[in-house]
């Protein structure tokens, strides 16, 4: 009897210690465990959790790992104990306090935690006492903290170009970069919230240093009805060690698959077919486009060419003609396809389930490559 209530004793502390450090992360939490030898053959355990009783094998993953870290360090008292991304499954608000939590249980049971995390609330919530330091392939590369929280915040963790989007939605720039693995894997995407506020070369730059120069800012800009001079002039304006200015290799994104190999890809059809496809979409909608075509070149002019000196608009329209989509919007093609290919082939959600195709935007590749390099 003696013993029985001397080891009851000693669970019951623990399971209460397990209970006091999880209020902070869970709030409210009660283990309860029965077991009557001379009746039953399993422990049973439930958790009590706003009231209600949840069988302890019924709880969440994010639950049961709280529990089972804690039980380690009770039960083992290890002096170090390595924990592997307990942020899977927990909310980020309790991710934010895991650290501190964590952090007040070493120094009470003088124990050292190493803690590895690709979750920024883990890093954001660490306590000041913490070492961060930021590891790649075995190898250290800052164990500056904010470093390490920026990179985190920018969704760049373990890459090293940024390309920053013209566009706010990218699934399509993303295409053209999963074609090459070896490219995507270091490379993350952000999104724009258009050309009048794309990234100017000051804030790129001002990103790059506050990022510790850990990374390569290339600024994503449509070529719409700009002309070769024009492009090189822009360029030329974001020169600066580590960063580039990339512009399309038609109007914009869009166009790289309004194309006649790339359809062809996607359906099925002849070349020559799909080319009919895209000549009569052209035909078809010419005023539009023309339409489109004007106002770009004004925004351009007003950008550009305040002081005069512009080309004119049917110089620039004349010289477009022998360009593949000759002068029109990708965007603009891209919606109009969606009627012209028979039997609903074209569409936003055909185009990004096509896995194999000519390659598409070489300047892309060539860019991210040199940035890489």
């Amino acid at each position: 009897m003696f013993t029985f209530e001397m080891h009851w004793t000693s669970f019951l502390q623990k399971k209460y210690q397990i209970e006091d450090w999880l209020k902070p992360l869970l709030g409210d939490v009660k283990i309860k465990v029965s077991f009557d030898e001379t009746t039953d053959f399993q422990i049973k355990s439930d958790v009590e959790i706003n009231g209600r009783d949840i069988p302890l094998e019924l709880l969440g993953t994010g639950y049961l790992q709280l529990i089972q870290i804690f039980c380690y360090i009770l039960l083992f008292k290890p002096k170090i104990l390595l924990i592997d991304e307990p942020d899977i499954h927990l909310h980020p608000n309790v991710q934010e306090k895991l650290a501190v939590n964590l952090l007040q249980i070493a120094q009470a049971q003088n124990l050292k935690i190493v803690l590895t995390s690709h979750s920024p609330f883990i890093v954001r919530g660490a306590p000041a006492g913490a070492n961060v330091i930021w590891l790649s392939d075995g190898q250290k590369i800052t164990e500056n903290r904010e470093v390490v929280e920026l990179a985190l915040g920018w969704g760049a963790f373990g890459k090293k170009v940024i390309v920053v989007s013209e566009d706010s939605k990218n699934d399509l720039l993303k295409k053209l970069i999963r074609q090459w693995p070896d490219i995507e894997k270091s490379v993350t995407v952000l999104p724009g919230r258009g050309y009048s506020h794309l990234l100017t070369k000051e804030e790129a730059v001002e990103l790059k240093n506050s990022l510790g120069s850990k990374f390569k800012i290339l600024v994503h800009r449509d070529r719409d009805s700009l002309t070769d001079d024009e492009v090189n002039t822009l360029s030329q304006a974001y020169n600066e060690d580590g960063i580039r200015l990339w512009f399309t290799e038609q109007s914009d994104i869009e166009a790289e698959f309004c194309d006649s190999s790339f359809l062809a890809a996607l359906t099925g059809h002849p070349l020559n077919e799909c080319q009919n496809w895209l000549d009569e979409t052209l035909a078809q909608n010419q005023a539009p486009i023309e339409q489109q075509f004007a106002s770009q070149r004004v925004a351009h002019n007003r950008e550009l060419h305040g002081a005069g000196g512009s080309p004119t608009n049917n110089d620039v329209w004349n010289a477009f003609q022998v360009r593949p989509l000759r002068g029109a919007k990708g965007k603009y093609v891209f919606g109009q396809l969606k009627n012209k290919v028979p039997e609903n082939a074209f569409s936003e959600q055909t185009v990004a389930q096509l896995t194999t195709f000519p390659e598409r935007a070489a300047t892309l590749r060539a860019n991210l490559e040199d940035l890489l390099a």
